[in-house]
């Protein structure tokens, strides 16, 4: 019941929402040039491989930071797409290079999207535990968007946002050929 009412998107003002309005962002190149830039930041590298090494797979890693930014109004869903394996290769690479055991996704392609949304709440409350400090820098506060991004899903009971939207397939209906006197037409 704490679902939105239908139509209440319509009663309230227009492009009040960041993700509404038109992105800072709208080059892929640009894109990646701005994710790249923000992950090198030693502040935010250390807490990002910190998080990798505790277990949170990097595809999530990368889909979350993605999500974040379309969130954010920094780029639209459809640069993230575009820009997706860039950033998760980049993490690949400098987990490699850091000499991290990491994982790239969720080995049980079978479990429960609720049981990953849940494991990826604790891998990111267990990585903001272990880098509590007096005062956070910009990596501890981006674990913490993210993570308050997956634990606001996991309360409103809502999905992880696909990056793929879903095709629905119709089929379409077999068209009979008339058969009376009249549908022959004349030769």
């Amino acid at each position: 019941m704490d679902g939105p009412i239908p139509g209440q998107s319509l009663t309230r003002e227009p492009k009040r929402a960041v993700y509404e309005s038109a992105p800072e962002i709208s080059d892929p190149n640009e894109a990646v040039e701005y994710h790249l830039t923000k992950i090198a930041k030693p502040e935010v590298l250390d807490d990002i491989l910190h998080a990798l090494e505790l277990g949170l797979p990097i595809k999530i890693m990368t889909q979350t930071m993605l999500t974040s930014a379309v969130a954010n109004g920094i780029h639209s869903i459809d640069i993230s797409l575009v820009i997706s394996d860039v950033i998760q290769e980049y993490l690949i690479s400098t987990a490699l290079e850091a000499k991290i055991e990491f994982r790239e996704d969720f080995d049980n392609t079978q479990e429960n999207e609720e049981k990953k949304k849940k494991r990826v709440d604790d891998l990111l409350r267990k990585s903001l535990d272990d880098m509590k400090e007096d005062e956070p820098d910009e990596g501890y506060k981006m674990i913490e968007d993210i993570s308050e991004m997956v634990s606001s899903e996991i309360s409103e009971g809502g999905e992880v946002p696909s990056e793929t939207p879903e095709v629905e397939q119709k089929e379409e209906p077999i068209k009979e050929r008339p058969a009376g006197l009249m549908s022959r037409g004349t030769k």
